[in-house]
C-alpha cells in the first residue's frame, strides 16, 4: 500500500498547481540557488499539511471507527473527481514571460524558503488531498513507525521531484517539452486518479457495512 500511495503522490505533484509553477518559473528565470530554496520551503509546506492530515485522521479512526469508512469514501469520490477533471484537460501548459523573475535576485535564502513554503500553505485543499490518499493506508497502521515511514517517504518523494523540476526547467529544451505534453500526462494521470478513487470508495463501503 505504501508503494500505491507514492505512486498517486508522484501523479499528483506531476498535476501543475502553484507549486510546480512557482518552481518551474523560478528556475527558468532565476537562479538556481533561488529554485532550491523554493524546494526546500515547499517540502516544509508538505511536511506540515501531511502530518496534520496523518495525526488527525488516525486519532478521528482510533476514536470512531464508523469515520474511516466515511472518511475514505468521501477520499476516493475526491480523488476520482480530481482525476476526472484531469482527463478532460484539453489544453497545454502555458508559461507567460516574467521579465522580473528573469532578473537575478539578491534576496536571501530565508526569503526564498519563505516564498516557496508560503505558495504551499496558501493552498488549503493539500490537507484534502493527503487525507484522500492516506486514508486507507492508515487502516493497517499499527503504531507510530508507520506513520513516520509514510511521512518521510511522502517528504522525501516530494523534494526529489521537485528538485528535478528546479534542474530540468533551467534548461529550456524541458521546459518546451513540458508545454507540449502537458495534456496528455494530465489525461494518464486522471486515468490513474480515477482507478484509485473507485478503489478507495470501493474500499470506503465495504468498512460502513463491517
Amino acid at each position: 500500500m505504501l508503494w500505491n500511495i507514492m505512486i498517486v503522490h508522484l501523479l499528483g505533484l506531476m498535476s501543475p498547481g502553484p507549486d510546480f509553477f512557482y518552481v518551474s518559473k523560478t528556475a527558468a528565470g532565476n537562479s538556481s540557488r533561488n529554485a532550491f530554496c523554493a524546494v526546500i520551503g515547499i517540502t516544509m509546506g508538505v511536511a506540515f499539511w501531511a502530518t496534520s492530515a496523518l495525526l488527525g485522521l488516525a486519532i478521528l479512526f482510533a476514536t470512531s471507527p464508523l469515520w474511516h469508512g466515511i472518511v475514505v469514501l468521501l477520499g476516493g469520490s475526491y480523488l476520482a473527481y480530481i482525476g476526472y477533471k484531469m482527463l478532460n484537460v484539453r489544453n497545454n501548459v502555458v508559461f507567460e514571460n516574467d521579465k522580473k523573475a528573469q532578473q537575478l535576485q539578491t534576496t536571501s535564502i530565508k526569503q526564498e524558503i519563505l516564498k516557496g513554503l508560503l505558495v504551499n500553505l496558501s493552498n488549503a485543499k493539500v490537507v484534502i488531498y493527503f487525507s484522500s490518499v492516506l486514508s486507507i493506508y492508515l487502516a493497517n497502521v499499527n503504531g507510530i513507525e508507520h506513520i513516520i515511514l509514510v511521512l518521510t517517504a511522502i517528504l522525501i518523494e516530494t523534494f526529489l521531484y521537485f528538485s528535478i523540476i528546479a534542474l530540468l526547467f533551467s534548461r529550456p529544451a524541458a521546459k518546451r517539452f513540458y508545454s507540449k505534453y502537458s495534456r496528455w500526462l494530465d489525461n494518464g494521470a486522471g486515468v490513474v486518479f480515477i482507478a484509485f478513487g473507485l478503489y478507495l470508495t470501493y474500499a470506503g463501503i465495504g468498512y460502513l457495512f463491517q
